[in-house]
């Protein structure tokens, strides 16, 4: 999937920068497809005041460039989302669609 061009890039360490040096982010799962199997399969785009939207990449470079880090639910995107969320909780629609609503 080609990165839109108002989206920049960010990597698991870039990520970790943001949490050590205890800058504010927000993040958001866009539902990308589905797996051969009919799984649905995610992307985290992380979200900064002021900054484009960072899409989470690999941080291996391929010989085609930086690609998109997909997830599926269980167990990735959980994982995930409790190590470098932002904290809100997640809730799933019937279509597979993903919104963060704050801890209560």
């Amino acid at each position: 999937m080609p990165i839109a061009r108002n989206q920049i890039l960010i990597t698991i360490d870039g990520v970790k920068d943001l949490q050590e040096e205890g800058i504010a982010y927000r993040c958001r799962y866009e539902l990308v497809g589905f797996t051969d199997d009919g799984k649905p399969r995610y992307q985290c785009i992380y979200l900064r005041e002021g900054e484009p939207e960072a899409i989470l990449v690999s941080t291996r470079i391929t010989p085609h460039g930086p690609e998109p880090r997909y997830f599926n639910i269980w167990p990735g995107l959980f994982k995930h989302h409790l190590e470098f969320g932002d904290g809100r909780d997640l809730r799933f629609g019937p279509d597979y669609s993903i919104t963060l609503e704050e801890r209560r």
